[in-house]
């Protein structure tokens, strides 16, 4: 059994059946891998930990991330996110390093909804690289660092972490630097710099591609990359795996 435990986050606010779908493709592809699922509102998925209506923003994101973490008992954690459509074989991968946060590479955007109901079913991706929260696979006390340090900075006030959000990834110091001309929040500069820094992040790529699904109503936004297509292999049509 892989020392492995997928976190699931939901704030509740995906259309339901959008996300039950999802839901029920994860519990096919996680097989034996327990589940702990983190909600607004009480879910039957794994266990289920209700956190209550915390709305949606990077700090709600973190607490629920801590909940989860803190209640899993594994070495390895995979996050797993309420819009998103994963395959066993990324679930499988273990890190090879335990000071590395790892992103799977292969992810296509799946268009689903929202102002463009003509593109739905287009599956698209970015030629460039793509390290996204929802493809995060790492040692459970690492993100546990990782996330507690950013709640911190958020208990001192600070309520933007520009390009912060994806540990070892984002280390852009922008948000530290405007916290030290404000006066009364000069240490979290240094604080920053000494944290955000510290953290290394690098990629992946599984054989077969995990599904974010844009639709509409996305935390990050509108997405949509210029390599575009209909079908992909293991997936097919995305219509077929909806209806």
């Amino acid at each position: 059994m892989v020392d492995k435990t997928i976190i699931y986050l939901t704030d509740n606010s995906l259309d339901e059946t959008l996300a039950q779908k999802c839901r029920e493709l994860l519990v096919k592809e996680a097989g034996d891998i327990p589940i702990i699922s983190v909600s607004q509102k009480p879910i039957e998925l794994g266990e289920n930990i209700c956190v209550g209506e915390i709305g949606r923003s990077w700090l709600s994101l973190y607490k629920q991330q801590l909940a989860g973490l803190k209640a899993a008992k594994t070495k390895y954690i995979s996050i797993a996110e309420h819009d998103v459509l994963y395959t066993h074989e990324h679930f499988a991968f273990i890190p090879p390093r335990d000071d590395v946060f790892y992103y799977n590479e292969n992810c296509w955007l799946a268009q689903w909804g929202g102002n463009h109901p003509e593109l739905n079913g287009m599956y698209s991706t970015y030629w460039g690289t793509r390290f996204a929260l929802s493809q995060l696979v790492c040692n459970r006390e690492l993100h546990i660092k990782a996330i507690e340090e950013r709640m911190y900075l958020f208990e001192q006030g600070c309520r933007s972490i520009t390009n912060a959000g994806e540990p070892g990834v984002c280390k852009d110091l922008s948000a530290a630097y405007e916290l030290a001309k404000s006066g009364s929040h000069a240490h979290l500069s240094g604080y920053m710099e000494k944290h955000l820094t510290k953290f290394n992040a690098e990629g992946f790529k599984t054989e077969l591609p995990n599904l974010d699904i844009r639709h509409g109503s996305n935390f990050t936004g509108p997405k949509r990359g210029k390599n575009r297509c209909y079908s992909l292999p293991y997936w097919g049509e995305f219509k077929d795996i909806i209806t």
